[in-house]
């Protein structure tokens, strides 16, 4: 008798637009909660949820599938450290209401990287991709238009329903692109910088260098200090990256840098009435009072973190002690050893697609570029920011770093060493084995 082996039961086409709509979603889930109202629950967030539920289910019935060892690896590392999590949550002492919310964002907002990784048909990836890219832009010109017309623009085309708009100045407002408050708008942003100078360093098409100039102009509109920053060494890693750090092109980021030190030492000197100077420098009100809050919500999360190293002091904590830094709130809520697994688990991630990255025949590697750059933003701004944690930030970030390791995993210069039953992606119905001789 022949023996026969089920694949799970999804089309191409149905990946394809779960996926997508998924990507979409996250670039406008701030619309639909404002002029889509559904009572006290964002229909944004709702909307979001539900679609993430539907790619996490996918992705845990794909990993039934033979796969290829990273792919597996990565899935089994986001399911047994998902289960650690799951657990303290369970055992935590803070109000059940706020675990079971927290655990949610979590979960709604990484699982779908387990749908992400396992997309090796080439041109599904690209469908995605091309929606991140459309989507990115369409945010960088919608903070380019919130700056230019924001005297004018009714609350709800500002911020999210229930905030205030945020502003540096009695007439100078600073961008949210709906998508919560102007830090996390930024680091988005910042991840946008990195794409599209990947993209057209890669491709050397115009309209990713016009791309690129709106999401650097959004950055700087957003007046958030860490990303203005930042994204100038993520652009200069995103060059280092596409040439694979030749030593020519290291003489010359040498070179590039000095030269930048010396004009932001004469901007400084010069321009101290500008508001990015001001910011900069704490030399206006606001300023020092976002640096004096930022500074009391660390001292706080570091007396917390302090009294409960090892398995911090629960899930929750954030609807009692708010803190500021990505950092500070994992070490805070999750504790040190589960905080190290995190950072363990991108690791395992991060690794293949550096490797994919400096292969001589690697192709399309913009994504990839792009994810590992943005961490040169992430692991320094994390300590004084929460950014990436922001609900469309982080799935995101996840999906970013899913569709990379996917990318490096799926490229075919890799394919001799996977199964040569595996088709592109799962079809209906059922794959026969031949008959033993």
């Amino acid at each position: 008798m022949p023996e026969t082996k089920k694949s799970i039961i999804f089309s191409e086409h149905l990946i394809s637009t779960a996926g997508t709509a998924y990507l979409a979603v996250l670039f406008v889930a701030g619309f639909l909660t404002n002029f889509v109202p559904t009572g006290t629950v964002n229909s944004g967030t709702i909307l979001l949820y539900l679609l993430a539920s539907l790619l996490s289910l996918a992705g845990g019935l794909y990993l039934l599938n033979p796969l290829p060892k990273l792919i597996a690896l990565a899935g089994l590392t986001t399911l047994g450290l998902s289960s650690l999590i799951l657990l303290k949550g369970a055992l935590d002492a803070n109000p059940v209401g706020q675990r079971a919310w927290e655990l949610t964002i979590y979960f709604m907002g990484v699982w779908p990287f387990l749908f992400f990784i396992q997309i090796d048909a080439a041109k599904v990836r690209e469908q995605f991709l091309k929606t991140l890219a459309i989507g990115l832009f369409g945010l960088s010109a919608f903070a380019i238009l919130q700056s230019i017309f924001a005297s004018s623009l009714p609350l709800s085309l500002f911020v999210l329903r229930g905030d205030n708009a945020f502003s540096v100045s009695d007439d100078q407002f600073r961008p949210t692109g709906l998508t919560g408050n102007p830090i996390i708008f930024s680091s988005i942003l910042v991840l946008a910088a990195a794409y599209f100078a990947a993209l057209w360093l890669e491709k050397r098409k115009w309209r990713y260098l016009f791309a690129l100039a709106c999401s650097l102009v959004a950055n700087y509109l957003t007046y958030t200090r860490a990303s203005i920053v930042l994204v100038v060494p993520v652009l200069v890693l995103v060059w280092l990256l596409h040439n694979r750090f030749r030593i020519k092109h290291k003489v010359i980021t040498l070179v590039a840098v000095l030269l930048a030190l010396a004009g932001v030492q004469f901007l400084l000197a010069n321009g101290a009435e500008t508001i990015i100077v001001q910011r900069l420098l704490n030399s206006n009100p606001e300023s020092l009072a976002s640096t004096a809050d930022h500074i009391k919500q660390i001292q706080d999360a570091s007396e917390a973190i302090a009294s409960h190293p090892f398995v911090g002091t629960g899930f929750g904590t954030q609807g009692l002690l708010i803190t500021d830094g990505t950092w500070w709130t994992l070490l805070l809520e999750f504790g040190g050893p589960l905080t190290i697994l995190i950072l363990f688990m991108i690791t395992l991630a991060l690794i293949p697609i550096s490797k994919y990255v400096f292969r001589l025949d690697s192709k399309n590697r913009a994504i990839a570029i792009a994810t590992l750059a943005f961490h040169i933003y992430i692991l320094p701004s994390s300590f004084i920011n929460s950014a990436v944690l922001g609900h469309i930030s982080f799935g995101l970030y996840w999906a970013a770093l899913g569709l990379s390791l996917a990318t490096a995993s799926y490229s075919p210069t890799l394919r001799p060493a996977l199964s040569p039953r595996l088709a592109p992606v799962p079809r209906l119905g059922v794959r026969k084995k031949a008959p033993a001789s």
